[in-house]
């Protein structure tokens, strides 16, 4: 009877272990997936804030500054089709304000469920300084 018994326990811990860790993998997929684009905004901020930089001391961005922008957030692991970048291109006066708006459809994707694009925007206002 004590042989029995024992038996059945050391057939159902492997299991009841098996499929715990399989629950606690999946849930820790879904956390990482759900604090992913908080990530990507933090990208897209510390980039526009560089960017920002060069505005406030030129007075805009030029053709060359946007293409290198647009390196910058493709070597970031961007996707281009993704992005849509407002700034302001004409060379502003001192004290004039200038802007720089960086969207980014960013694609969640839930394990065991749909993905779908998240809108991300990042906003910098400031003024020419020079």
């Amino acid at each position: 009877m004590l042989s029995n018994k024992s038996g059945s326990s050391v057939l159902t811990t492997p299991i009841i272990i098996a499929f715990g860790i399989m629950i606690v993998t999946v849930l820790l997929l879904l956390v990482v997936e759900v604090i992913m684009p908080y990530l990507w905004y933090e990208k897209l901020s510390s980039t526009s804030i560089k960017y920002v930089y060069l505005m406030e001391e030129f007075g805009y961005l030029t053709n060359k500054e946007v293409n290198l922008l647009k390196d910058d957030l493709e070597n970031q692991g961007f996707k281009m089709k993704n992005i849509n970048i407002e700034y302001t291109n004409n060379k502003v006066d001192y004290g004039e304000p200038i802007y720089l708006k960086i969207f980014y459809k960013y694609e969640l994707k839930i394990p065991l469920a749909s993905s779908k694009l998240i809108d991300l925007q990042v906003e910098r206002n400031s003024v020419c300084k020079r």
